[in-house]
């Protein structure tokens, strides 16, 4: 049986599953809480064992489950200050469901006017999930398994009669000699120089050590063995002599065997290191370097003070050997050589053919795995623009709505702007006033203005042809002529009058081109400004006009790259961590770079893909402390995209475990570099991911997302007061919109590499055009 809880807007319902037909509920209550005794016609047990819940936030502390067989107990506790309430029960043939009323009321929705500026406090339910039945243990995969059946090296194998021997307080090197004559076997007892061993300090021979043993019918070889054992020496038995002593099983002066082997994939030094903590002994050459210096060094002297400083060298080359004391590979010497990448062992066949053993364990390939990596770049871009413009005029009222701007003029002139203090002369002339003459540049000769004669301007910015000209002279009886303002520099054409009412000139040209001609009046007092018609003249009288405008634009998704990395589960160091070659250090990260290291990564299970522009974000200034000129190093990153992965496992059931750091970046804007180190600094705006170990299935697709940048304005220009009405007031504004949501989604798919398929990779290319098959048909390949 099992207990499940549902929530419901009035109530709590407690179900139990797997009662049965005709279950039996006897229930209490007390100032505790709620009890309950079921009873069930056929035994039953629990499915998840006893189960315990608590519902704080609808006035129930805890609800608890338990029991076994015909018998189970339901007990409900309230929170402190909650009244329960007697709980309704039904059955429905196979479940038993308890209801009871809510004792605390569901929070009903609300509407409500949010004040942004005084947060309040957002509650966090407290839930407790429920205890597991039992620990668990993560899932065990499959393990290869090596088995090798290894002898005891330090067991005699030898025969002989039963052994019937007590001794007490003997010298194991005489017990050890009366038991080789009860087997008929010559002995020998191999000691070892105290000094060079280095073993007993105390000075007490191990042969002379003291021995009490007693046999009674004991086979042979257990009873020498034994009295080994006992005395803390080895054997050995070379043809029918037996050898004794604290180092044997080293020493032989039977036929040894020596092989170089040439690993394929362990390194040298790793594989001497497995076999020293098997027992073997590997001999090294270790040469120590000792650097002396004495002195000031120039950095540190004083100035104008003579310094010196002296450097001796001295190196000390040594021969060590090292391993186990105990191991299945007693006497087995070793050493290798890391040019050819090979191991020598030297020792008995048997001996050897164990180590063989091991090496052929150890030497295996490391698997390698293809990274695929999609870098998506998902842009949710959405804006929208609702415009609307109009013009309408009556009589010489003139009013325009200009994408929410309100635009009036009214009567048949416009007022002076602020040009017109500037100058006293219109924009297209170049006049001068001299003795009361009125005097326009460039005009023909014998051509002149006085008094309170006109002049009427118009064609700005218009190219007139010959036609036009000759038409506009013969029906307004003046004069034209092309001037060119010498401030702007832009051209215009002006009439001048021959005894015609200017007036009259003004309208005729009006009516001609369809716009508006200033006109510029001469005074005996002087010359005022052009004036300016009002743009309403050219339309209609009483008419009315509108323009409206609306564009939503929808974005795209962007796939940024989508490279694939080919790397090894080989953690070995290629280079120092963050060692440069200008021997600047720098952290050892996963997209850790720079622009002159040897190489990209730091260890051979890293790989790196690096797409876009190297830019300057910051200077390391340097000021020399004599003076002179500044030094200014420049520190680089890039623009663009860098994708950074490290493979920590591929274990044998085909799973993967890497890291990744994807990471995109581009330029949004410029600081002031500082003073003497020349181009400004860029500032980028950087969207990455760093993970941490992940551990994904051969072929399993693992999708990383929430890089999000999000970006949303609106901006809306509208009329005073008729812009705020509603429905109508959108004749009278400008709404744009523009949102816009950005995601990088990272895709990662590992494929473990299966290189035991006869190395087809790269041999079935086939070129697919004419000038790639011709580049690799030349002699040269």
């Amino acid at each position: 049986m099992q207990l499940k809880v549902r929530r419901l807007p009035d109530s709590v319902e407690l179900l139990i599953e797997g009662t049965g037909i005709s279950p039996q509920l006897q229930q209490s209550s007390d100032g505790a809480g709620w009890q309950g005794q079921l009873s069930t016609a056929a035994p039953s047990a629990l499915k998840l064992g006893p189960q315990r819940l608590s519902l704080p936030e609808v006035g129930l502390q805890s609800i608890s489950f338990d029991g076994g067989g015909n018998s189970f107990s339901i007990g409900v506790t309230p929170m402190p200050g909650v009244t329960l309430s007697r709980p309704v029960v039904s059955a429905d043939g196979q479940n038993l469901i308890i209801a009871f009323p809510s004792p605390v009321p569901q929070a009903s929705l609300q509407v409500n006017r949010v004040n942004l500026a005084r947060p309040g406090a957002v509650p966090l339910p407290s839930y407790a999930p429920p205890l597991q039945p039992r620990a668990v243990a993560p899932p065990l995969g499959d393990m290869a398994v090596g088995t090798m059946t290894l002898r005891n090296p330090g067991y005699v194998n030898v025969s002989g009669p039963s052994v019937t021997m007590t001794l007490k307080n003997a010298p194991a090197r005489d017990a050890l000699m009366a038991l080789a004559q009860l087997g008929g076997y010559g002995f020998a007892y191999v000691d070892e120089p105290l000094a060079a061993a280095g073993q007993n300090p105390a000075g007490v021979n191990p042969g002379a050590r003291p021995l009490s043993i007693s046999f009674r019918g004991e086979s042979y070889a257990r009873a020498l063995n034994t009295t080994l054992l006992a005395a803390g020496l080895q054997g050995k038995l070379e043809g029918n002599m037996i050898f004794a002593g604290p180092n044997a099983l080293s020493k032989s002066f039977g036929a040894q065997v020596s092989k170089v082997y040439r690993l394929n994939q362990v390194g040298p030094n790793a594989a001497a290191d497995y076999l020293a903590n098997l027992g073997a002994s590997v001999t090294k050459t270790n040469t120590i370097t000792t650097s002396v210096t004495q002195g000031v060094s120039q950095g540190e002297a004083i100035a104008s003070a003579p310094n010196s400083q002296t450097t001796q060298a001295s190196s000390v080359t040594t021969v060590e050997a090292y391993g186990a004391s105990t191991g299945p590979l007693i006497g087995l010497r070793a050493t290798t050589d890391t040019r050819l990448g090979t191991i020598t062992m030297v020792g008995d066949p048997a001996i050897v053919g164990i180590a063989e053993q091991y090496l052929r364990q150890l030497d295996l390939r490391q698997r390698q795995v293809a990274l695929n990596v999609k870098l998506l770049d998902v842009s949710l871009e959405n804006d929208a623009a609702i415009d609307n413009s109009f013009a309408f005029r009556f009589g010489n009222n003139f009013i325009v709505n200009n994408s929410g701007q309100l635009l009036g003029a009214f009567g048949n002139r416009l007022p002076p702007d602020e040009t017109s203090f500037r100058r006293d002369i219109p924009e297209d002339l170049e006049l001068t006033i001299e003795d009361g003459r009125v005097t326009v540049t460039n005009l023909p000769p014998g051509v002149d203005i006085s008094g309170d004669r006109s002049l009427v301007s118009f064609g700005r910015n218009t190219n007139l042809s010959r036609n036009q000209i000759r038409r506009i002279e013969r029906q307004t009886g003046s004069t034209i002529q092309e001037v060119t303002d010498p401030v702007t520099g832009q051209s215009s054409f002006v009439a001048i009058p021959n005894g015609s009412n200017s007036d009259a000139i003004e309208r005729t040209i009006t009516r001609i081109l369809g716009r508006n001609a200033g006109v510029a009046r001469v005074t005996a007092t002087g010359i005022n400004r052009a004036t300016r018609g009002n743009p309403g003249s050219g339309y209609d009288d009483n008419t009315f006009f509108d323009f409206v405008r609306a564009q939503i634009t929808s974005g795209s998704t962007k796939l940024l790259a989508s490279p694939t990395l080919i790397l090894q589960e080989n953690a070995a160091e290629l280079r120092g961590s963050g060692v440069t070659l200008g021997g600047t250090d720098r952290p050892g990260g996963l997209d850790e770079y720079s622009p002159d290291s040897p190489i990209g990564r730091r260890r051979a299970n890293e790989g790196v893909v690096r797409v876009g522009t190297n830019v300057v974000t910051n200077y390391q200034v340097t000021t020399p402390e004599g003076g002179g000129n500044i030094v200014c190093d420049p520190e680089v990153s890039t623009a663009g995209l860098v994708l950074g992965a490290r493979v920590e496992k591929i274990d044998d059931n085909g799973f993967v475990t890497f890291s990744l750091s994807p990471s995109v970046s581009a330029i949004t804007g410029q600081e002031q570099a500082p003073e003497g180190c020349g181009s400004n600094l860029n500032i980028l705006s950087v969207r990455r991911l760093d993970t941490g170990a992940v551990r994904v299935r051969d072929g399993q697709t693992l999708i990383l997302t929430g890089v999000i940048s999000d970006f949303d304005r609106s901006v809306v220009s509208k009329w005073p007061i008729l812009g705020d009405i509603p429905l109508i007031g959108q004749f009278f504004r400008n709404t744009s919109n523009q949102k816009e949501k950005r995601e990088l989604v990272i895709m990662v798919t590992p494929r473990i590499i299966n290189d035991e398929q006869g190395g087809a990779y790269g041999y079935g290319y086939q070129p697919g055009t004419r000038q790639v098959r011709d580049f690799l048909g030349t002699s040269s390949f």
